[in-house]
């Protein structure tokens, strides 16, 4: 069984913000679920990913913008999030550098028999395939996660295509 850290769930949580309905049905389900509502998760706590993936149906759901617009949104705030919580290092500058960050932050976030690490097919300035299963929730927030991460680098006209069997070409 797959695992992730609290802290995801939390963003998630308050990406909902503008839908009250739809916080309210995620933290009954956070506190059904893990006995703490989604506010008290620990951050660096192990929870089900099956919480997240849940979470995120009833985000998507809600959202006026829908389901596959909700997972992207999520997956661009991840680093974001990231850097203005616990911070990437200096060295990380790169869109070929974040990718790379980004696979050792997948396994210091995940944990469990069904968690897979990335295996990059190719790792190029401005052409990365990796293959990048999601244990347990939709392969659509790593589609996010690249999203963002190219934009946090600055690049406008990248683009990430899942290319199917959890394969994702990312071109800057």
């Amino acid at each position: 069984m797959a695992k992730n850290k609290g802290k995801i769930i939390s963003l998630a949580f308050g990406l909902m913000s503008a839908y009250p309905e739809a916080q309210a049905e995620a933290d009954a389900l956070v506190r059904k679920e893990t006995g703490k509502g989604a506010a008290e998760l620990e951050p660096e706590g192990w929870y089900d990913t099956k919480v997240f993936h849940e979470m995120m149906e009833i985000y998507g759901r809600h959202s006026l913008s829908g389901r596959r617009n909700a997972y992207l949104t999520l997956g661009r705030k991840v680093y974001p999030t990231i850097k203005k919580t616990a911070g990437i290092p200096e060295s990380v500058k790169t869109p070929l550098d974040f990718v790379k960050y980004e696979a050792e932050g997948f396994l210091a976030n995940h944990q469990g028999s069904d968690v897979i690490p990335r295996k990059f097919l190719k790792l190029t300035e401005g052409l990365v395939e990796v293959y990048a299963p999601a244990p347990g929730y939709d392969e659509l927030h790593f589609e996010g996660v690249y999203l963002g991460i190219l934009e946090m680098c600055g690049v406008k006209s990248g683009k990430v295509e899942n290319l199917g069997a959890s394969v994702f070409r990312i071109t800057w």
